[in-house]
Order: structure tokens, then sequence, then C-alpha cells
């Protein structure tokens, strides 16, 4: 009776096992429900979105030959699965009995494909005839058995021969990096000086360098390998919103014919010469570099219209992860640490449908604190307002925040221009909003931007500069420049001043590129008014890399006599914030119902000269949206292409570029009178 129960447990251990699961995904989205499924053949456990889709390509999946199961010691809901690749999964059942039950199964299977790999390759110590011949010996060993002659065990021997192949090569390259590191030491113990050998001399800092690229380069070449091998040979299939899982606009099959495309640079630059000798396409880009600044005029507000927002959440879905981990190894293998992402050509499905230049008018489409700071009559509650409306205006941005996609970066001498319609609740007269901005300089970058009202006396201008670097397990944004606010005189100013907030702009860093990209800002920037001489701090809060919560700000208001008037906290991505002023009163803020977005509106295309941003980029911007990744990247190049002709037709003439609307004035780009 025994023995038939052991036969039956020993079969329910052996059949394929599937249920939902909690998983931690990563830090911002944390603990999301999961489908996974356990085959105790291939010895694969994988995972999908939802039961049905589990007939689909899976999300993710371990092999658990080597594998590690261990529960949580701080509950008993919490395990997590460590593979022999270093890939792992933390998984929260929904008690201790279900719990219990997934960690008997996955250590079954474990053992079994771990005992498996063990008696067929010996991992440690081989020298390179039994390297050489790993494969012929486990083919050899799992045909002697008769136990082993299925298709799936046919399929074992081959994940598991192609797995213990990378545990070999891991074990070479830990001991070339032993004998690197001995090097290293040796040449450090050298004399710095003398007429023998020392450990400045070229010959042995070049023997240095060498070493540690080519050992760097192998581990890259090794990780690529391993995430190719996992890759499918068959095309990757579009999810239910009709979007490839990597590239998130695609709807169609051109997405696939761009991959191919883009992974051949023989084809790539055959495509984009060809596109460059299209009549019709370069109709669209004149080759003209002709250049007469025009007088800055204010246009008619008749001849601007409201145009349709691009959706920028087409791209902010989960991404399949092998898919994503092996494109991205291949764009950073080509960086090294430091690398100044600005000067790098970074693919087109990198980008969202816009370019910087738009990105920076969006922030100015919500200006109803600016007319409400305008009438405040106290300091400190003005210092207030400009502190919301700084956060307001980095919330309408609209970034990409849980997509990391990155905006067009403009050419040299592009415009953009819009304006927005607003009533005044007070008066009831409908205010204009005019924005004007300019790219005035390509090395390094930097776009000028004018914002104002001209009905209320109020505006803002500053100048944005991006340089981005390249930093292993993060990429920093440096954004550099000013902005400066001005508004209208009070009648509590005693002089009649102008009121200028001069302010500056944070750190903004991608994180977790390898597994699901998302970006916070961080670091602290000031708020100054000489006039009133109040201040303030805002300090955007790094996500600690274990709990806590994402895109968190704190600000401190203080008097012109240098103490503390009120303090503010909160998240700036919802809006939501506290603020508690030192007499004990305290208010709930939510940026949302300060005021809603205005419509956006500019000059029709046809209208618009060729240098301005929204008819530049419209047939990129189509073609994304579109998911023809192709002709967008022919487009993208043509619009470089024409910039650095320009440029060098402007360097033989020995003429420099001179900014249409905007003049240099200190650090600052002002507006031309």
């Amino acid at each position: 009776m025994s023995k038939s129960k052991e036969n039956n447990v020993g079969m329910s251990l052996r059949q394929i096992s599937e249920g939902q699961l909690l998983k931690y995904t990563n830090m911002m989205k944390g603990w999301q429900n999961r489908w996974f499924v356990l085959d105790p053949r291939t010895g694969m456990l994988e995972y999908f979105m939802s039961e049905a889709e589990r007939k689909q390509r899976p999300r993710a999946s371990l092999h658990l030959a080597g594998a590690i199961v261990v529960p949580s010691e701080e509950d008993s809901y919490t395990f997590s699965v460590n593979a022999a690749n270093e890939n792992s999964f933390k998984l929260r059942a929904t008690d201790a009995k279900e719990r219990q039950h997934w960690i008997n199964r996955l250590r079954v299977v474990a053992q079994a494909h771990t005992q498996v790999l063990a008696e067929s390759n010996p991992p440690l110590f081989r020298d390179h005839s039994q390297l050489s011949n790993s494969n012929l010996s486990t083919s050899s060993a799992i045909s002697a058995s008769p136990h082993n002659t299925g298709p799936s065990q046919k399929m074992l021997s081959c994940n598991l021969t192609v797995l213990d192949a990378f545990s070999g090569v891991r074990d070479y390259l830990r001991r070339v990096e032993c004998e690197h590191q001995r090097l290293v030491h040796d040449i450090e113990s050298l004399p710095s000086s003398g007429s023998t050998t020392t450990c400045t001399d070229t010959e042995i800092l070049i023997l240095k360098a060498t070493s540690q690229a080519t050992l760097l380069c192998l581990e890259q070449c090794l990780a690529i390998l391993h995430y190719q091998q996992q890759q499918p040979t068959k095309p990757v299939k579009v999810n239910s919103a009709g979007s490839s899982p990597l590239l998130g606009y695609s709807n169609s099959k051109k997405s696939m014919e761009f991959k191919q495309i883009s992974d051949s640079p023989r084809l790539r630059s055959e495509s984009a010469v060809s596109a460059l000798s299209d009549k019709n396409l370069s109709g669209a880009y004149s080759s003209d570099t002709n250049e007469s600044p025009s007088v800055p005029v204010l246009d008619d507000e008749s001849q601007y219209v409201p145009i349709a927002e691009e959706s920028l959440s087409l791209v902010a879905q989960e991404m399949g992860n092998e898919e994503y981990k092996g494109r991205t190894l291949k764009l950073l293998s080509q960086l090294k640490l430091g690398t100044e992402l600005t000067k790098v050509n970074l693919p087109v499905f990198c980008c969202e449908p816009r370019s910087l230049l738009q990105v920076i008018a969006d922030a100015f489409r919500q200006p109803h604190l600016l007319l409400k700071m305008a009438k405040e009559s106290d300091a400190d509650h003005r210092m207030a307002m400009v502190v919301q409306w700084y956060l307001g205006c980095i919330r309408a941005c609209r970034l990409e925040m849980t997509a990391a996609r990155k905006p067009f970066n403009p050419v040299l001498g592009e415009i953009f221009k819009c304006i927005w319609n607003m009533k005044d609740e007070d008066t009831g007269e409908m205010l204009v909003f005019r924005f004007l901005a300019e790219q005035v300089s390509h090395n390094p970058p930097v776009s000028a931007f004018h914002f104002e009202c001209q009905q209320r006396g109020l505006s803002v201008h500053g100048n944005l500069s991006i340089k981005a670097k390249f930093m292993g397990m993060y990429v920093g944004v440096a954004l550099g420049g000013d902005l400066v606010l001005q508004l209208p005189p009070h009648k509590q100013s005693p002089e009649g001043d102008i009121e200028k907030y001069e302010m500056t702009f944070p750190m903004l860093y991608l994180r977790s590129f390898l597994s699901e990209p998302w970006l916070e800002f961080g670091g602290k920037i000031n708020v100054n008014c000489s006039e009133s001489r109040s201040s303030a701090g805002i300090v955007f809060q790094t996500k600690p890399f274990y709990g806590g919560k994402p895109h968190q700000v704190t600000a401190e208001i203080k008097t012109h006599s240098g103490n503390t008037a009120a303090r503010m906290s909160g998240d700036w991505m919802s809006g939501v914030m506290e603020m508690s002023w030192v007499n004990g009163q305290s208010e709930s803020i939510n940026l949302e119902t300060v005021g809603e977005w205005l419509e956006k509106k500019i000059r029709r295309i046809s209208d618009q000269a060729d240098d301005e941003s929204y008819k530049l980029w419209h047939p990129v911007r189509q073609n994304l949206v579109s998911g023809d990744f192709q002709m967008a990247a022919e487009h993208k190049k043509m619009i470089e292409e024409r910039s650095r002709e320009k440029e060098r037709k402007r360097h033989n003439q020995g003429m420099s570029f001179c900014a249409t609307y905007f003049e240099p004035n200190n650090d600052l780009w002002l507006r031309k009178k």
C-alpha cells in the first residue's frame, strides 16, 4: 500500500504544475500576479502575464539545473528561485501550504536535472580536449541509458549540454581574471622610478590596459552569447494590443522587417542611401543651405489651430525580458563606462514621437498657478506657489517614466512655436500664452526657450543643456542651464520692481535598462528671489534599492530672514503633496485640481517653415506611430544629414551659426528685442 502511494506521489511530481503566484517585477511596480508553469521534463520554470496567455510565448523562464530554491525567513509566503545563470525569480504564494507545495516540486525538478548535469559533464578543471568533447560525452552518456530515448530527453540533453558549456567558459574566465589580478599586482609592485623597468613605463601600462580590456570584452561576449542562445528562432509574436514586446509601437510585420534591416549594416547603409536619393522624400528636406535669419515677428493668433496629441503610452507596456535584454546588450556592448550618450546615435525605436523642444513646451501648459501667484500679496506664499508650479511643470512634460523613451535631439536652428488660450476666471478675459523655443547650439546641445503672457506681464525664459553618460548600471543625465520666472510688480513692493525667481534643473536617471527601464529625478535645486529675499530648496529623492517609493520630493520655503516658513513633501508624479506651515497650518495639495492641461495650438504644417519642429519631425513621428521603423530611421537620418551639410557649408565659408530668435546674454539666452 505504501509502495503504491509512493508511486502516485512520484507520478504527480513528474506532471506539469501550473498556478498563479505573485512575482516581484521591479522596484517601481512591486508585486504582480503572474501565471507560472513548471515542466519537469524540460526542467523549465516559465511565467506568463495571465492564464489566458499560457499558449503564447512565455515572458521569461529559468532552467532549474543547478538552481537553488530558498524560502524567505521574513514570512511564510515568500520564496526565491536562483538559477545557475545568476537569474532569479522572487515569488510569493497565498499561504504557507501553497509555498511549500511549490518549493517541494521545484526542488525535486532541480535535483533531478542537477544530477543529470553532474553525471553527464564534470564542470570544473577540464583541459581543452575534455571541453571540446563535452557535447559528445554528454550525448553518449544520455543515449546509453535505456530510459533516455524520448524526444524530451534529447531536448533535455541539449539544454544541459549548452548550459554546462557556458559554465565551463565561466570557469575559464574566472581563472583568466585571477591571472589578470596577479599581473596587476606584479605591475603595481614594480618601482615607480629608476633605471630598470618601472610601473609607469608606457609598454607596461599598455599591457595592463590591454589585459583589462580583453577580459571585459570576453565577459561581454559571453553575456551576449548566453542571451542570444535563449532567443527563439521563430518570429517574435505581437501582444494583444498589436505591438511588439520590445519595440512597443509595431502593429504589423513591418517591425520584423526593420529588425532584419537594422541587424545588417550593409542593408541599413544601402537603405539609407536609396532614401537619400529618392526624389519623393528629398522634396520635404530642401538641400538649400543659404541661411538668412528672418526678423522675429509676432505671429497672428488666428493662424494657430489645435493639434491632436500623440499617444505617448504606446511603448509603456511590459516587455519580454529576454528580447529586451538581447537588444539592450547589443547596444551596451558598443559603449564604454563614461561614454557621452549625447554623441551616440541611438536606434530610432528608443525615441518617443516628439522633439525635446516640444517636451519643454508641454511643461508650460498649466499656467493657472502663475496667475494666482501674480495676485498673491505674501512673499512666502508666492514662493510656495513657485515650488508647486515648478513641480507641476516637470509633471506636465509627460516624460515616459515607466518606459524610458527619449525625445528626438533637436537639430541646430530647429524652432518650435505654440500658444495656449485660457480664460481668466476673475475678469472673464481670454488670455494668450505664447511659447517659443530654438536649438541655439549643437555641441554642446543647448535649447533656449521663452514663455509669456503679455496681458498679465508674466514671462519665463531659460536654456536647457543635456549631457548623458553611461555609468554601467544606470545612465545619468545632467540637465544644465537656468530657468527664470518673472512676475509683475506687486502693490506691496515699495520700489515696484519686477520679481525674478531663478532656479535650475535636477538630475535625471535611467534605471534597470536590462530588465524593465524607468526614469527618476534626483538631486537638489534652489529657488531664489533677490527682490523679496525669500528662497526655497527642492530635493528630488531617488528610490532606495530596497523598499521606498519612487518620485518622492521634499521642499523647504524660507523667509527673507532665513527662517523656515513651510515644508512640503509628497509624490510629484501623482501631484499629491502635503504642506505644513510653521504657524501650525497644514494643507493638502493636488496639482490635478489646480487646472486642466491646456490644449496646445500650432500653425498648420503647410504654413510652417522647414526648420519648425513639428513639420521637421512629422514624417519620423508618423512612421514611429504606424510602426514603420525602417522609414522612420531613414527620415531621421535625412534630417540629421541635412543639418550636417549646413554646418559644413558654414565652416567652409568661415561663418558661424546665428540664432534666429535668441541671443546670448552672459550665461543665459534671451529672446531678441
